[in-house]
């Protein structure tokens, strides 16, 4: 959470020197190649069968280029702090609303009172935004880039589900960045080939190699280390450090410091997230929405839960089991 709490001040800090799109490409391009050579060498079948290739697409498309496109662009006009606060928290959120209205997953008490209060804790966030940013209007349009950039990522999670299912969490995800990141290169490229690279400082040389080696390929491999060891239920909880290390890391480095309104409001997100992902099985199932008869509005069963994560299956085509959850950064 440390290295993923850090993405944000240090992703801003490239977009001080370069244009957000040259930003975006540097850090996810030599990513995804790095993430292809360690995927090659773990996964025990690397290359998907035909039919996966236009969901990775997809996935890319959204995931990988919508969402750095947007989130690279909103850094670019407003303080990391405020993308370290959207992005972790509301991420979930919609993803959470996008799994109980299109997925049939069960509509229960305790995950609507966690959406009212997360979006009541983004109006508050976002309250302190307008009234703290003093006719900056650049800042109030970085955050709307940085909400359609967790709404990128929302829909990039539900839809990346079923390729780690079917061909592994690593090769999903190396594949879909590898696949984003050449449409990246194809936006910024009128932009590559203006920039005075002898010119470029010795500090952002040094961020961007620890932005594409840390926050980009080590933390995802700590991630599924941590999902293999104790479960993906234990180290989805821990995605709730990751705002409290981006406040931090961004008040070290760049001097960034969020005003009252804004961090109650971020609580507000935060404790929303949780009531949404609370531990344990259960709950009140709120009459007529979203299940029926203990069944999904698809008219399927829904999903038996996960055997505990020694005698889970390893996925097909992987050397590590596929995550339930993603994460945003």
């Amino acid at each position: 959470m440390v290295f993923w709490g850090s993405a944000f001040p240090t992703s801003k800090m490239l977009v001080l020197e370069v244009p957000p799109e040259v930003g975006a490409v540097l850090r996810f391009g030599f990513g995804s190649l790095l993430m292809m050579a360690l995927m090659f060498r773990r996964s025990a079948k690397p290359v998907p069968e035909r039919e996966m290739w236009g969901r990775l697409a997809v996935v890319g498309l959204v995931g990988v280029a919508g969402f750095n496109t947007l989130f690279f662009r909103g850094l670019s006009l407003a303080p990391s702090s405020d993308a370290g606060m959207i992005i972790p928290t509301l991420s979930p959120v919609f993803t959470a609303m996008a799994g109980m209205a299109f997925l049939g997953e069960p509509v229960r008490l305790h995950r609507v009172a966690g959406l009212a209060v997360s979006l009541a804790g983004a109006v508050l966030f976002f309250w302190g935004v307008i009234t703290h940013a003093g006719g900056q209007a650049g800042r109030v349009w970085g955050d709307v880039y940085l909400l359609g950039a967790a709404a990128c990522w929302a829909a990039s999670s539900v839809l990346s589900r079923p390729l780690s299912v079917r061909i592994g969490a690593m090769p999903a995800a190396s594949w879909s960045l590898f696949l984003g990141s050449a449409v990246l290169l194809l936006i910024s490229s009128p932009k590559l080939a203006a920039i005075p690279w002898a010119a470029l400082t010795g500090r952002f040389w040094v961020v961007l190699a620890y932005v594409v080696l840390f926050p980009t390929v080590i933390a995802y491999i700590l991630w599924m280390e941590g999902i293999r060891t104790i479960g993906s239920g234990p180290t989805t909880s821990f995605m709730f450090l990751a705002p409290v290390f981006a406040l931090i890391i961004a008040a070290a480095l760049l001097g960034e410091r969020p005003t009252p309104l804004q961090g109650g409001g971020g609580a507000l997100m935060l404790c929303g997230v949780w009531l949404i992902n609370r531990p344990g099985q259960g709950g009140n199932l709120i009459p007529g929405a979203g299940s029926s008869g203990g069944r999904s509005r698809a008219g399927r069963s829904p999903r038996p839960p996960s055997p505990p994560s020694g005698c889970r299956r390893r996925s097909e085509g992987s050397t590590l089991p596929s995550p339930r959850t993603s994460r945003p950064g």
